[in-house]
């Protein structure tokens, strides 16, 4: 049967298409308009369910980095008078309330060779508005469509696959959804089989059981120890998957948050939830590192430190409410933590350290260390963590 708008007044000035098919099909007039008409066979769907699997069909036909579908409270009191050349029948009355809402896939344009600064910035977007009545049921169709909630730790997350049902999906869509007044903003990212491979999961490592699951946690639930100081190294000698790792911590993170990386050789391709900058003779880590803290991210990833300098950029960031995490080239975790005591001299630094290792036979292991108070209580030491903290 097909569907039909809920009985609701419309927003004023609203010409948006009401139903599912009649957006779809003037989003497929945008995608045209702007060179990405998908390739094949398109949809013509006539209830939200069916316009929710269509989306992740378009955007993954298209080669869409990211989408969303999101509704905005517009406040007509100042838009009102602000055009003289407006149509008066046309123009908004100030204090009536206008409701956008709509449906934008964003693609990234290529970077241009030798490029300084954050690779993947330049979006380009396609907007496609719909009315405001067929956004909540196209919110709920979308969260049974991507299984949201299927996950304890990520209630809010779902994952799509494209093609559906695919085992090794050639894209895999990671789905967020956010609660507010006007209904659910769902925002969607892209991640194809060179991104995931680039950014495994925690539990993927030769970590031990425990020790991968506390990681995971620690940065999936943002901990506040994170916002307190504390540094977390990754130290190992070269080769020992310490980039690696650096790029799984990126995956454990939650939605939502502000997240800027200083990287000298970037994997995974541009347009990601995370921002990342290339470090290059051009662009020096501490450099990076002083830019990062004037935009004040949540989190600061340095890959890798190699200065004094350089570390005590990155503590300065976790002493003034940064989480801090960075990859350093050290034989012991002691060692490592050397770094921190000489950078910052006079100064506990808190720090959780990874430590990466090759064996003989060219196996990979790695396990956790922490600082813990002398006997004295005057300073920090390093100790292998233990479960049950």
């Amino acid at each position: 049967m097909p569907w039909s708008a809920p009985m609701t007044t419309p927003s004023p000035k609203s010409e948006a298409p009401v139903t599912p098919e009649a957006v779809f099909a003037s989003l497929l007039q945008e995608l045209g308009e702007a060179g990405r008409a998908p390739s094949g066979k398109v949809a013509s769907p006539k209830t939200p369910e069916a316009l929710a699997a269509a989306l992740f069909d378009v955007a993954g036909s298209t080669g869409a980095a990211i989408f969303s579908v999101w509704a905005a409270d517009d406040d007509t009191d100042t838009a009102a008078g602000e055009d003289e050349d407006a149509d008066e029948a046309d123009a908004p009355v100030a204090g009536e309330r206008i409701i956008n809402a709509g449906i934008t896939l964003f693609f990234i344009a290529k970077d241009t060779p030798g490029t300084v600064g954050l690779l993947g910035a330049e979006r380009v977007p396609v907007r496609q508005p719909m009315a405001y009545a067929l956004y909540r049921p196209l919110g709920a169709a979308l969260a049974a469509y991507a299984k949201r909630g299927a996950n304890p730790v990520l209630p809010d997350r779902g994952h799509v696959s494209f093609p559906a049902g695919a085992a090794e999906p050639d894209i895999e869509f990671r789905v967020s959804f956010r609660e507010d007044a006007l209904g659910t903003w769902t925002s969607v990212l892209a991640r194809d089989r060179e991104t995931r491979q680039a950014y495994p999961s925690l539990a993927s490592l030769p970590l031990s059981a425990e020790a991968a699951t506390f990681l995971t946690g620690h940065f999936n639930r943002l901990d506040k120890s994170l916002f307190n100081g504390q540094v977390v190294l990754l130290t190992g000698a070269t080769g020992t998957g310490r980039s690696t790792t650096l790029r799984a911590v990126m995956d454990a993170l939650p939605d939502n948050v502000h997240a800027l990386a200083a990287v000298e050789a970037p994997k995974g391709g541009p347009g990601g939830a995370i921002g990342i900058v290339k470090v290059s003779p051009e662009l020096k880590l501490v450099q990076a590192l002083r830019s990062f803290l004037r935009q004040d991210p949540d989190l600061v990833f340095a890959d890798e430190v190699r200065t004094l300098e350089d570390m005590q950029m990155l503590c300065n960031a976790a002493f003034t409410g940064h989480a801090a995490v960075c990859v350093l080239e050290a034989k012991t975790p002691q060692e490592g933590y050397a770094w921190l005591t000489e950078a910052m001299p006079g100064l506990p630094v808190h720090s959780l350290i990874v430590h990466h290792a090759r064996d003989a036979a060219g196996g990979l292991s790695m396990t956790l260390h922490e600082t813990k108070p002398t006997e004295d209580g005057k300073t920090l030491h390093i100790a292998p963590w233990t479960p049950g903290r």
